[in-house]
């Protein structure tokens, strides 16, 4: 029997009217087990001691497992295993015919009988079992259509701008149970659109378009560009009514370059690594650190994600290209084919042990990113993977910091080509700038050598050369360089290491700190040195949270403070126990 909840839930999700289509959710809870025990033993004991595991389908199968430490988070090939999901139902009433929809479902039982069809009302009795065979990644919805007239199988909305106006595409794919008359309507931004339709029994697709003027919408927009407006549409189709996101923006590649609404953009990215298992925590867990440190394009080298992973790209402005089409999610505003004029960066360039080898590729990848935006020809850059620089729990590495800060939009640029360091500002963003550049020479032991001013005009989206400098003459193992740039309401640093990194005469910063409580998950921390500290980066041992910034210079004549947010509630002494502040230095130190 039923639970008193349940039964009401029911009753709420349930419409007794003839005629009327109805749809009950089967998501949630279900009973999970293996299919083959032999093969999931390697992997986990769990189901030696237990017969199944309560689970929710919302989520994948990878993820409910790891959440209920049935197995290791570490075991991430696990997409080859069968699972059977179950879980029971009471009969959904009369109406018409009860079709289920479940759609990544290998094989469905109902009551021990399987369908054959998606028409499963003549299995039906007054309580019911479902029981299906599933992947690992499986998630996402299960349901019931109750309805004496057809089934949406899928609903698509694909805006497109032409002569002034947003023409709106419906593509629905119906299974009809009769040849009839009927209609489809689509509500958006207040108003309804009615379409009659002529339906053939069977399923085909049915498509109908409507405008909308300019001044009534505004565009999604590209993260850092603008706002990531999402509209939400309601879709009748001879009485099922569905809702779907929808967006209005227009992104094409022209010549190699990306633009978005119009507007010529600067690709920022990194290239994804393609979830084995579709996992919205990890999805969002990378795509948020993604769009944190300023990346707005993220490339996949070869197949698709899944509709969550675009539904979450849309919602923080990220376009994701693909070297082909993938029809069924060119809808989604975020999806893009086609290939844009991007320099690509191999982040493992440089190896070694502990925090000198994350330095190292710190430095090396900021190095590369800055000299390829120096070019106005080169419209992007884009390192090989996401994972290079934040792991998949969500850590950000050093570089995933300094990548916030050179993917910034306005940015200064040094790199050393034959003896001659060459100063640039790059401004990707949608204004031009006046900006006043600092170029100062310094020795490891602090003393300053000499100093360099200019101010200049830098148009949007465009790199602008400041000065050539030649470095004969200066001793490139005893010196560094830092610019500051600064413009009305702006002011970034950027220092440069004039030889390689292991040869430089690096000092002993003495690196001290002090904190300052904020509030229970947040604290300041202030840090100062008596010599110059390069690559400096904070961890926080035993506590889950993130820094303000995490990969920056101090120099004796300033101190540099950082904000640490941490997940749950800390004091002081936690800070005290658990802080730890690395720097080249001492990175250098450890390897000897």
């Amino acid at each position: 029997m039923f639970s008193k909840q349940a039964a009401r839930y029911w009753k709420r999700t349930r419409r007794r009217e003839a005629g009327v289509t109805k749809t009950i959710s089967l998501s949630g809870q279900w009973k999970l087990s293996p299919c083959q025990d032999d093969a999931v033993k390697k992997y986990t004991t769990f189901f030696e001691k237990h017969k199944s595991l309560e689970i929710n389908t919302a989520n994948s199968i990878y993820t409910e497992l790891i959440a209920s430490k049935a197995v290791s988070e570490k075991i991430r090939y696990l997409s080859d295993m069968k699972w059977s999901i179950e879980r029971k139902f009471p009969h959904p009433g009369t109406g018409g015919r009860c079709v289920l929809k479940m759609p990544e479902a290998i094989q469905v039982e109902i009551n021990g009988v399987n369908p054959g069809s998606d028409d499963i009302t003549d299995l039906l009795k007054k309580e019911n079992t479902i029981r299906a065979v599933v992947n690992t990644s499986f998630c996402g919805e299960a349901s019931l259509v109750v309805t004496d007239t057809g089934v949406v199988y899928s609903a698509h909305l694909r805006p497109r701008h032409e002569d002034g106006k947003w023409k709106i595409r419906t593509e629905i794919d119906y299974c009809s149970f009769r040849d009839a008359s009927g209609v489809i309507s689509l509500s958006l931004l207040g108003k309804t659109t009615s379409f009659d339709v002529t339906f053939t029994k069977g399923r085909r697709i049915y498509e109908t378009e409507t405008e909308i003027g300019d001044t009534e919408v505004e565009c999604w927009n590209i993260a850092g560009h603008g706002r990531q407006i999402l509209y939400t549409a309601v879709l009748s189709i001879d009485g099922e009514v569905l809702e779907r996101r929808v967006a209005f923006r227009t992104i094409e590649i022209k010549d190699g370059a990306l633009h978005v609404n119009g507007m010529e953009t600067f690709a920022k990215g990194a290239v994804w690594p393609v979830m084995i298992h579709h996992d919205q925590r990890r999805y969002e867990t990378l795509l948020i650190s993604a769009a944190n440190a300023n990346i707005n394009v993220l490339f996949i080298e070869s197949g698709h994600e899944s509709h969550m992973f675009y539904n979450i790209t849309d919602r923080l402005g990220i376009i994701v290209l693909h070297p082909e089409n993938v029809a069924a999610y060119a809808f989604h505003p975020s999806f893009m084919h086609g290939a844009v004029n991007c320099d690509i960066f191999d982040a493992s360039v440089r190896k070694g042990k502990g925090y000198l080898g994350m330095f190292l590729d710190a430095i090396d990848l900021e190095r590369w990113v800055l000299k390829t935006r120096s070019s106005n020809s080169n419209h992007g850059v884009v390192y090989d993977n996401l994972l290079s620089t934040v792991s998949s729990d969500g850590t950000w590495k050093p570089s995933h910091y300094a990548a916030r800060r050179f993917y910034a939009d306005l940015v200064p640029i040094m790199f050393i080509e034959n003896d001659i360091l060459s100063v640039f500002v790059s401004n990707d963003g949608d204004k031009d700038e006046d900006v006043e550049i600092s170029v100062k020479f310094m020795e490891y032991e602090g003393q300053k050598r000499n100093k360099q001013i200019y101010a200049t005009k830098v148009p949007m989206h465009s790199a602008v050369k400041i000065k050539d400098i030649d470095l004969r003459g200066h001793d490139r193992k005893k010196e560094f360089v830092y610019v500051k740039m600064r413009t009305f309401d702006l002011h970034r640093e950027l220092t440069l290491l004039l030889d390689e990194i292991e040869k430089c005469n690096y000092q002993d910063p003495m690196l001290e700190y002090s904190v300052r409580k904020i509030n229970d998950k947040s604290f300041s921390i202030r840090i100062k040195c008596q010599k110059p500290a390069f690559a400096v980066h904070l961890e926080m041992e035993n506590t889950q949270g993130l820094f303000s910034d995490s990969f920056f210079e101090v120099r004796p004549s300033g101190e540099k403070s950082v904000v640490f947010n941490s997940y749950s509630e800390i004091s002081e002494e936690d800070i005290g126990r658990n802080l730890r502040i690395y720097d080249i230095y001492s990175a250098l130190r450890e390897q000897d």
